[in-house]
């Protein structure tokens, strides 16, 4: 026993040594510190002046009662400004400035620029719509698509210059014969939906008088319209394979080289691109999908239209009047 008292002894004194190692370590630390922060403060002081008695001035430095001043007010040199002043006039005005950015839009895909797939309206969305082209539009109020209560100003053998040149045509819907802007005009639509250029491009080499003329249609209907009614532009859709050899300018390369023109059109006079082509024609040459095909290789059948119908319905921007089939995609915005 007397051995682990005398260990037990030995363990209590060391740890008291090394309790009193550091004690010692802090206060020589601290009297370090305190050293160090009176010297710094005292060497920092500036020292005091050796006598405080006053010197006699010598003849030579000593200035007499009468003696004027060595320099005059006018002498002392004006401060320098550290920033050059400002001439205000230079930029403080409203002129115009010359354009600097090419706003034309040339070559954009027209699959880039096009309304992408949204929430679902409702049928009942069609009922303010007005479908504007020419027969090939016209299958969307002949077909039982559900947008029979939608205006149609949609016209066999149609041009864009039939609408522009306002001639007189029979409806291939409703069948009455009238003048194209005036029946769109009268109907007062929200929606415009403009499908036309399939019979324009029957004839090669007419693009930019096609274009020429679209613009011109747009800027017409502008004029006459309500400032609200959102303008969507549809691609011309492609045809079959076969079409080409009876109508050379149908062909469905050139159809897409011009459905590109078509969307930078839109998007130079502020009108929505709808790419039917997506839903109706094959992706890898833009040929008219089989199973929507009719005898003449260029107009669609039911089906076609159905599906054509259907994607009208998925893509539309979003409007506050629009009523979706659903959740609404824009509930953040407020309905």
């Amino acid at each position: 026993m007397a051995d682990f008292y005398t260990y037990r002894n030995e363990v209590a004194s060391k740890r008291r040594k090394r309790k009193m190692f550091l004690v010692l370590i802090v206060i020589l630390a601290l009297l370090c510190a305190g050293a160090g922060f009176f010297w710094f403060k005292n060497s920092g002081t500036p020292a005091p002046a050796a006598s405080a008695e006053p010197v006699a001035a010598t003849p030579e430095t000593a200035p007499t009662a009468t003696e004027a001043p060595t320099a005059t007010p006018a002498a002392i040199a004006e401060p320098q400004r550290i920033v050059q002043a400002v001439d205000t006039a230079v930029w403080d005005k409203s002129d115009a400035v010359e354009q600097t950015i090419d706003t034309e839009y040339l070559n954009t895909d027209h699959r880039m620029v096009a309304v992408p797939m949204l929430g679902t309206v409702t049928k009942d969305y069609f009922n303010t719509v007005t479908f504007a082209g020419d027969s090939i539009a016209s299958g969307l109020g002949i077909y039982s698509t559900g947008y029979n209560n939608a205006h149609y100003a949609t016209y066999v053998s149609a041009g864009v210059q039939t609408f522009v040149n306002n001639v007189s045509v029979k409806n291939a819907v409703t069948g009455t014969t009238e003048t194209p802007m005036e029946t769109i005009v009268s109907s007062q639509p929200d929606y415009l939906y403009i499908l036309v250029g399939t019979n324009n491009l029957v004839v090669q080499g007419s693009e930019d008088s096609f274009l020429a003329y679209y613009e011109r249609l747009i800027d017409m209907l502008r004029e006459q319209l309500d400032p609200g009614v959102k303008f969507y532009i549809q691609a011309i859709p492609g045809v079959q394979e076969d079409v080409v050899a009876s109508k050379p300018g149908l062909d469905n390369t050139r159809i897409a080289t011009v459905n590109d023109l078509l969307a930078n059109m839109a998007l130079r006079k502020g009108c929505y691109y709808i790419n039917i082509r997506e839903v109706l024609t094959n992706p890898a040459d833009g040929s008219q999908i089989d199973d929507y095909a009719t005898k003449d290789g260029v107009h669609f059948n039911a089906a076609g239209y159905h599906a054509w119908a259907d994607y009208l319905a998925t893509h539309t921007v979003w409007d506050r009047r629009s009523v979706y089939s659903g959740e609404n995609p824009y509930y953040i915005y407020g309905a």
